[in-house]
C-alpha cells in the first residue's frame, strides 16, 4: 500500500467521488482528480470546503482517513473506518487485554527507536549525538526513567538552536513540525485500522479526550523523519508554512527507509509495524520492524 497524500489548501473546493476517482471542483469546474485506490490519506487544511457523503463512504470502505486541520495545522477532526475494525474483533480484543509487562516491553522498543533516530538526525545535522546514542541503551521497560523526555530536552535545542522551544501553538518551525506529524499520523492511522487495531487502545498515551492514543504511540519512532525534513529546509519553514512547504511534507510517506530486508517507503514501513504489533498483541514475538531515517536527502 503505497499511496499519496491528497491535500486541500485553497478554500471553496467541493470534494466528490466519480467513477473511482476523488474529484476536486470549484465554481462548477473540475480542478483535478486522483484515483481512490492511489490515496493514502486526505488532508483539508483550510475552511470553506465541502465533502460529499458518497466520497466519505468510499474513503471509509478503503480505510482512507480524512483529516481536518485546525489551528496551526493541528488535526481537529479525523474519520476512523469502522468496517475493517469490526472484521478484526479478535485483534482488538487481544489489544485491549494486552498485559502490562508486554505493554511496557513494547513501549521500551518504541522509545529506543525514537531516541536512536533522534541521535541519527543530530549526526546528519553535524551536531553532537553520542550522549543520545548512549541513552538508547538506558531505556528500561516502560521507559520508567523517562529517557524520552531527557532526550527531547537535549535534542530540540541542538537541532534548531538554544532558543527553540517545541510549542504546538507557535508559528514557523513548530507549525511545519505539526503538519509533518499530521501527515505521519494519518499514515499510521490507516495502517493501524488496516491491521485490525483500534486507534484508541493504547500502549502508553492515556489522554481520555484523544481517540488516537495508539496512533500517537506508534508514530513516535517516525517523528524524527519529519524533524529531519524540516531541518533540511529550516530557512523555508522559519516563517509561514507555504503550499510548497506543505507539499514537501505531504511526500513524507513516500520516502524510502531502511528495513531488515531492504528499503521500503514510510507508508509500507507503517503497515509492517502495525501488523507486527497486532501479531504481538495476540501473543507473538516482538519483531524488529521499527523505522530508521530515510536515505540521505538533499535540500532541492
Amino acid at each position: 500500500m503505497v499511496g499519496q497524500i491528497v491535500e486541500i489548501t485553497d478554500p471553496g473546493h467541493w470534494l466528490k467521488k466519480s467513477r473511482g476517482f476523488l474529484q476536486v471542483h470549484n465554481d462548477g469546474q473540475l480542478m483535478g482528480q486522483v484515483p481512490l485506490d492511489d490515496i493514502q490519506a486526505v488532508l483539508v487544511s483550510v475552511p470553506g470546503c465541502g465533502v460529499s457523503s458518497v466520497l466519505l463512504d468510499n474513503l471509509a470502505n478503503r480505510g482512507i482517513p480524512l483529516v481536518i486541520c485546525g489551528h496551526n495545522y493541528m488535526p481537529s477532526s479525523w474519520t476512523i473506518p469502522v468496517k475493517g475494525a469490526v472484521r478484526q474483533f479478535q485483534v482488538m480484543q487481544a489489544q485491549a487485554s494486552l498485559s502490562a509487562p508486554r505493554r511496557k516491553r513494547f513501549w521500551q522498543r518504541v522509545v529506543r527507536s525514537k531516541v536512536a533516530n533522534q541521535a541519527a538526525v543530530l549526526d546528519r545535522a553535524g551536531k553532537p549525538c553520542r550522549d543520545l546514542a548512549r541513552m538508547v541503551r538506558k531505556v528500561k521497560s516502560g521507559d520508567s526513567d523517562n529517557i524520552e523526555a531527557q532526550a527531547a530536552r537535549v535534542y530540540w535545542q541542538r537541532l534548531f538552536g538554544p532558543d527553540f522551544r517545541r510549542d504546538r501553538d507557535a508559528p514557523g518551525l513548530n507549525s511545519a513540525l505539526n503538519y509533518g506529524y499530521t501527515v505521519l499520523r494519518a499514515c499510521i492511522s490507516r495502517a493501524a485500522c488496516g491491521a485490525g487495531l483500534h486507534p484508541s487502545f493504547s500502549v502508553h498515551h492515556k489522554n481520555p479526550q484523544n481517540p488516537m492514543n495508539l496512533v500517537d504511540d506508534l508514530v513516535e519512532p517516525f517523528r524524527p523523519i519529519a524533524d529531519y525534513v524540516v531541518w533540511l529546509r529550516r530557512e523555508d519553514y522559519s516563517d509561514e508554512l507555504t503550499p510548497e512547504g506543505k507539499l514537501r511534507l505531504a511526500a513524507l510517506v513516500s520516502l524510502q527507509v531502511p528495513m531488515a530486508d531492504g528499503f521500503s517507503p514510510v507508508s509500507l514501513a507503517a503497515v509492517r509495524m502495525c501488523r507486527a504489533f497486532a501479531k504481538y498483541c495476540r501473543g507473538g514475538e516482538l519483531e524488529e520492524v521499527m523505522p530508521s531515517l530515510p536515505m540521505a536527502l538533499d535540500t532541492a
